[in-house]
């Protein structure tokens, strides 16, 4: 069920939320986690349907943030339960809106599908959030966007292009714990000079094995 509530307030938001799950059955019980999206005009669609997605294993409640800066201010609100949210409630609104919508004694997790900020846990919404996902891979593109988010970089932070690496790490680990267990003395990493994943990976190894190591733009 999807419920549409345009220019609206934070209150009626929330008195909807508990109309509909008292109507539809669907309760809050159970629910990990309350998490944010903050994104753009236009491509909120993936990354709800990403969260709904994840909700199913993890069931928690969505608030998408949509940008409309060029737009006149107001809110507008879009609810969705039942098999348009997953195993999720999702709201669609304005930042303000965060603190009143929040699932309560639930952890916060921020998401910036794109354009994330380069110090998320200095933003509104990251200083509510006990976990802030980023991706400096996402568009658009910009080469520096790494190395601001490591300037900025607070425990609780995560980086969608580190976790990318996780497969590649246990097997590069597993390879280097078989025989004949020779040392290393230098690593050549060869990948896209526009993925933030190769030079991670590029640093992982430095550090891992103190050696040195070149990174190969392709």
């Amino acid at each position: 069920m999807i419920v549409e509530l345009p220019d609206t307030t934070v209150s009626k938001i929330a008195r909807t939320l508990v109309k509909v799950r008292e109507e539809g059955g669907a309760v809050a019980l159970g629910r990990v986690l309350t998490l944010v999206i903050l994104t753009s005009h236009g491509l909120e669609e993936a990354a709800i349907e990403a969260a709904n997605d994840a909700s199913r294993e993890h069931p928690m409640r969505v608030i998408v943030l949509i940008d409309h800066s060029d737009e006149k201010a107001r809110l507008d609100a879009q609810i969705r339960v039942g098999g348009d949210a997953g195993a999720s409630d999702v709201a669609a609104d304005d930042e303000g809106l965060i603190t009143g919508l929040l699932l309560p004694d639930a952890p916060v997790v921020a998401w910036w599908p794109d354009h994330p900020p380069a110090n998320p846990s200095k933003s509104a919404v990251g200083k509510i959030a006990q976990r802030r996902i980023t991706d400096a891979a996402s568009r658009p593109f910009g080469r520096n966007r790494l190395d601001q988010l490591g300037q900025g970089h607070a425990p609780g932070d995560t980086d969608l292009s580190w976790t990318r690496l996780t497969s590649w790490r246990e097997q590069l680990a597993a390879v280097l714990d078989q025989p004949p267990y020779e040392p290393v003395t230098a690593v050549e990493v060869h990948g896209s000079a526009e993925s933030p994943s190769t030079g991670l990976l590029a640093a992982w190894l430095r550090l891992q094995l103190d050696v040195p190591v070149r990174w190969v733009y392709e």
